[in-house]
């Protein structure tokens, strides 16, 4: 059983408290007040419109050093059916705490408050400074991230506390591209006298498997996906690999409208919200040190990995330029039912963090 008393009873309040995209102010509330109790320089609000915000805080060493950005999102996916347990109650079976948002990723928010409180008791011993992000909106369109970026922010190196017991260090990118067909409207008996959007279109479609898809040795390929057709208009669902940019996917749909003769007008629209895809390698500053402490802390060798889904990391690593990695505690049930945390890891996670944050140079 966990032994940090604060960090269960943290994490157990998170989980209670609904922040479902949209709903995180009273969650924030709580992150705000948590941060200032753990001793932080300055913590603040940051409007991002509609009542909602996000969370910021600094604290800064005694000694020279860099700046590490810590980060996690309030919002959680909406509930869904089917639970056994009620998902806003924190549920604690064994070593498994149960709850919409236990894993994803309010256990991770968790540690980071934990870890910054016996930071804060240690500052003699903090070099430079920690900068701490939770934000809004992750699982919908990433607007708290934007406006954390539009409003400037600078780091070396940044942790996202997503629920990887690997250290994420690249991930897809995932674009929508809404597509309009539009035709020459003829009568009926004659409709050579016209041009059939609905019929171009499905040419159109049909051909998708004729467009160029990069490869990735970790990421591998990531084909075109037809989500919707409304009238005449698609949206097309296309993950990307780091050379897949907008310029290309685009490109690559007009010309394919020219290859296949296809007589209707075409228009292709990027909708929101657009994620680029990132690989940082082995460009992962201090990460020997990091694989040091977590073997230290965990009996076990730090791995790293590629994500296959979007987070907002792929904003932090393209648009803001901050090497991030996503590395949190162990969970299962992510956007499912009976969604829960491993509670050792979140105590692991959370030591891993402390150390990492004193240690680093």
């Amino acid at each position: 059983m966990v032994e940090n008393t604060f960090l269960l009873e943290t994490l157990k309040q998170l989980v209670e408290i609904p922040s479902v995209t949209g709903q995180e102010q009273q969650v924030g509330e709580y992150i705000f007040t948590a941060l200032q109790a753990c001793g932080m320089d300055t913590v603040s609000r940051q409007d991002i419109g509609g009542g909602r915000f996000n969370v910021i805080a600094k604290i800064k060493g005694t000694k020279p050093g860099p700046t590490i950005l810590m980060t996690g999102h309030m919002d959680t996916v909406d509930v869904g059916d089917g639970w056994s347990t009620d998902p806003f109650r924190a549920v604690i079976k064994g070593e498994k705490m149960y709850g919409r948002g236990a894993a994803d990723m309010k256990c991770g928010i968790a540690a980071v408050i934990d870890s910054l409180r016996a930071v804060a008791e240690r500052r003699g011993d903090l070099c430079g400074e920690i900068l701490v992000a939770f934000v809004c909106d992750e699982e919908a369109y990433s607007t708290g991230v934007d406006h954390l970026i539009r409003q400037g922010i600078h780091a070396d190196f940044g942790i996202a506390a997503e629920p990887e017991w690997k250290a994420i260090i690249g991930s897809v990118g995932k674009m929508l591209i809404k597509v309009k067909v539009q035709g020459v409207a003829a009568h009926g008996n004659r409709p050579d006298l016209g041009i059939n959007a609905i019929e171009e279109g499905g040419k159109f479609l049909a051909a998708l498997g004729k467009l160029e898809v990069l490869e990735h040795p970790r990421l591998g390929r990531q084909e075109y996906v037809t989500l919707k057709i409304e009238y005449c208009e698609f949206l097309i669902n296309k993950h990307t690999v780091p050379a897949e940019t907008k310029e290309f996917v685009i490109t690559g749909m007009e010309n394919l409208v020219k290859q296949l003769g296809l007589r209707a007008k075409f228009t292709f629209e990027v909708q929101p919200p657009y994620y680029p895809a990132f690989d940082l390698g082995d460009q992962v500053p201090w990460f020997d040190q990091l694989k040091e402490i977590f073997r230290e802390v965990t009996g076990e060798e730090l791995k790293t990995d590629y994500s296959t889904g979007v987070s907002d990391n792929n904003r932090l690593v393209p648009d803001a330029g901050i090497p991030m990695i996503c590395l949190g505690p162990k969970g299962y049930g992510v956007h499912q039912k009976d969604e829960w945390v491993d509670l050792k890891s979140v105590e692991q996670i959370s030591k891993v963090y402390q150390k990492f944050l004193l240690l680093k140079k």
